[in-house]
């Protein structure tokens, strides 16, 4: 089965690319598949359109889109593709529309989708919602709720999430989702920003899918953000299941890139704007 992945958005764009792509901070993936095409996140909203128009894509044809989790730098960009699209299945998590604050910049920022459900919905938006991995398409599946099982993937302090009081909690992010992708080569685990850690991420998709073979992880790791422990652990799970390939985006940040890079050498790859992978 032949795939092809473009990355949209994302915080770097690749040299070789067409002049003009721009990078912003956020993500997004378009998947070209034999069952259609797809969107995978929406980035910020300052660059999607822009790089598409450059890219040759066109979100009239997608057949669906999909969210990683509800922060605004992967669903920014949703309004302005769906007055594109129109009505489109949406994939998502049940709390997509959860409360989302962060605290990384000193002050309380709300970091949620900027829109209301109801109002998207208005545009042509038909969500799909579910918590249990959901097969997108042959050989898409989201990945569902991912329990969070590893002792070092404790998650970013500074997110956080109101409870029923209204009170300040450490935000669970539940709607952190991955996208599993089987090709001919082996697994392809597609994400977003993995809140919900690396290794807890690939343990589930192993689970999930049944394919032992992982060829190739690709997005957001948010390993700018994790300890030494964490960065040691994910390394070593990582050469573990000797992974293939590892291109990293958006929130790994430099310092996790450089030291992917220098652990994994040839396998490690910027998946920047511009990106073009054939699965």
């Amino acid at each position: 089965m032949s795939i092809r992945l473009t990355i949209l958005c994302e915080n770097n764009v690749d040299k070789v690319s067409p002049y003009g792509l721009l990078g912003e901070h956020g993500f997004a993936c378009h998947l070209q598949t034999p069952d259609g095409e797809f969107l995978f996140d929406t980035g910020g909203g300052m660059t999607i359109m822009n790089n598409a128009k450059l890219l040759g894509i066109d979100f009239a044809k997608l057949k669906g889109i999909m969210f990683s989790h509800g922060h605004f730098d992967h669903t920014g960009g949703f309004k302005q593709v769906l007055e594109i699209t129109g009505k489109i299945p949406v994939y998502a998590h049940t709390d997509l529309f959860s409360d989302h604050f962060s605290q990384n910049s000193g002050k309380l920022t709300k970091i949620g989708v900027p829109w209301s459900q109801e109002e998207l919905e208005q545009l042509g938006a038909d969500f799909v919602f579910s918590s249990e991995p959901y097969k997108v398409a042959e050989g898409l599946s989201l990945s569902g709720d991912i329990p969070r099982i590893s002792a070092v993937e404790t998650g970013d302090p500074n997110l956080l999430s109101l409870n029923a009081a209204g009170q300040q909690i450490a935000d669970p992010l539940h709607d952190d989702l991955s996208l599993f992708i089987n090709t001919d080569k082996g697994l392809v685990i597609l994400l977003g920003c993995a809140h919900a850690g690396l290794i807890n991420i690939i343990d589930h998709a192993i689970k999930v899918t049944g394919q032992e073979k992982i060829h190739m992880v690709l997005g957001g790791t948010h390993l700018k953000f994790c300890s030494d422990e964490q960065m040691n652990a994910t390394l070593d799970r990582l050469e573990e299941l000797q992974v293939e390939k590892i291109g990293t985006s958006h929130c790994t940040g430099l310092r996790g890139a450089r030291i992917l890079a220098d652990r994994f050498g040839e396998r490690f790859f910027f998946a920047s704007v511009g990106t073009v992978l054939d699965l």
